[in-house]
């Protein structure tokens, strides 16, 4: 760490830093990666709540702007690896904030896999295969390990990729708005009154106001990982400055962008039926619209911005198990916490997430289960964090960078409102009770570890962050 932050954290500088604030802004925002969120989920959207249902996105993109800004407040003031684990043990309560660091781990490691999923059927027909489950299931492994050998050979060639993914992102995105927008609006038959049809929405127990707030599962689970900026702060300089930023502007411009596209996307529909009865309804209407050149290339760009999205959530899921077994507060610390001298990676760390990622593939057969948990965990996260900052036990850090000041309590209070209303969302619909029984789960396993495995360690402060507060203390009095 910088010199002033290893006296404060008492923890060595074995991460090295090279991210500058361009970098730190295309962390956040290739996890966040609305290609990969929208492709996927485009279709849920119009099943359930048809073509209006893209207008809970928006709403989404509020919400978690707010939360974006907490966080961005937090990251300003504890820079380190861990983000949540490393916040909440340090101005709540240990416990609260080792399971935090639980919830963040089965979160990272299921959303990889999701993600690759969204990149698998594009690819499949891209190349003549048909995209049977077989298939996909291939492609989402293959692309598991690629990911994770890139990530092993240091996190400079990761953020490379992920560096010129952003522009992919960007201009793959913008572009589709642009020579959509100009090839259906000028030339073509664009009916903007199909954005506000609910078309035949199918879901919502009758009702379409349920129907509509179960859309937001597309924004749910985009718009998260924002934090993963925070996640690699060890890894970027000037982190105290230059994370919040990056944290903000990604939500920011992802909401933007995002809600552009839906429009102009949806008014480009050529025939609902049709695009509904599509496995995949957005590549459908570049196709039908565009013709295969042009969608071809938009199509390539897409597959390069999924990818680098897997990419970046494994390197961030690698650097929380790290920050845990650094504390040995992980299993096997001694192996995750270990650091190759030569790339500055936790190797051991990263082929974990690349196991289980796999191993989840194999046993969440459910695309939608997936995608559910994967907006249900980051929620469940969020909330925990803002909570434990809303009624924090001890003072943050004064690094000078970004604060909220009065702003920070009434933001607090709305960011729990809607957390709360969020998890409801996700969790009450009966479509959304098997995802609510694996969060559920996930969630009951990590607290019967932390009682029986770690609990009364961490609280005689022989594991946990309490051993380096004490180091910091000693160094103080030497001092």
């Amino acid at each position: 760490m910088d010199n002033n932050q290893g006296f404060e954290y008492s923890y060595k500088q074995e991460l090295k830093r090279t991210l500058k604030l361009f970098s730190s802004f295309a962390v956040a925002f290739s996890f966040i990666s609305i290609t990969t969120g929208i492709f996927t989920n485009y279709g849920f959207v119009l099943d359930t709540a048809g073509p209006a249902g893209i207008w809970a996105w928006p709403i989404v993109v509020v919400g978690h702007f707010i939360v974006a800004v907490i966080f961005a407040e937090l990251a300003g003031r504890i820079p380190l690896s861990g983000y949540s684990y490393q916040w909440i043990s340090r101005i709540a309560n240990p416990g609260v904030g080792w399971i935090s660091g639980w919830i963040a781990i089965c979160f990272l490691i299921i959303v990889v896999p999701t993600v690759d999923y969204g990149l698998a059927p594009i690819f499949a027909e891209m190349i003549g295969l048909e995209p049977t489950k077989t298939v996909l299931l291939f492609i989402v492994i293959g692309t598991l390990v690629i990911q994770a050998i890139i990530n092993i050979f240091g996190v400079k060639l990761a953020t490379r990729i992920n560096d010129t993914a952003v522009y992919t992102e960007v201009i793959g995105m913008v572009g589709i708005i642009v020579v959509l927008g100009i090839v259906v609006g000028i030339f073509g038959n664009a009916d903007w009154s199909l954005v506000f049809s609910a078309g035949e929405a199918t879901s919502g127990g009758g009702s379409y106001l349920g129907a509509f707030l179960m859309a937001a599962l597309m924004g749910s689970y985009t718009l998260v990982g924002f934090e993963a900026a925070a996640n690699l702060s060890e890894e970027t300089l000037d982190a105290s400055k230059n994370v919040p930023k990056a944290i903000m502007l990604s939500v920011a411009l992802s909401g933007i962008i995002g809600t552009i596209f839906l429009v102009v996307v949806t008014a480009s529909i050529p025939e609902l039926g049709a695009v509904m009865d599509s496995a995949n309804p957005i590549p459908y209407i570049l196709q039908s619209t565009l013709g295969p050149v042009f969608s071809g290339i938009f199509l390539v760009l897409v597959i390069i911005s999924i990818f680098a999205c897997g990419l970046i959530i494994m390197a961030s899921a690698s650097r929380m198990i790290f920050a845990m077994a650094r504390d040995d507060v992980f299993f096997g610390a001694k192996a995750f916490k270990k650091v190759n001298p030569k790339t500055s990676v936790p190797v051991n760390a990263v082929i974990f997430v690349l196991i289980f990622g796999i191993i989840a593939v194999l046993f969440l057969d459910s695309l939608t289960l997936l995608v559910g948990a994967t907006a249900v965990l980051p929620a469940l996260l969020y909330l925990l964090t803002v909570v434990s900052y809303t009624f924090k036990k001890k003072d943050l850090p004064d690094t000078g960078s970004f604060d909220l000041g009065k702003w920070r309590k009434p933001l607090q209070i709305f960011a729990i409102l809607w957390l709360i209303f969020e998890i409801g969302i996700l969790t009450v619909p009966s479509e959304f009770h098997s995802v609510a029984i694996v969060a559920s789960i996930l969630l009951a396993v990590g607290i019967i570890i932390y009682f029986t495995v770690f609990k009364k360690r961490i609280d005689s402060g022989e594991i946990g962050i309490n051993k380096y507060t004490t180091s910091l203390e000693d160094l103080e009095k030497a001092e």
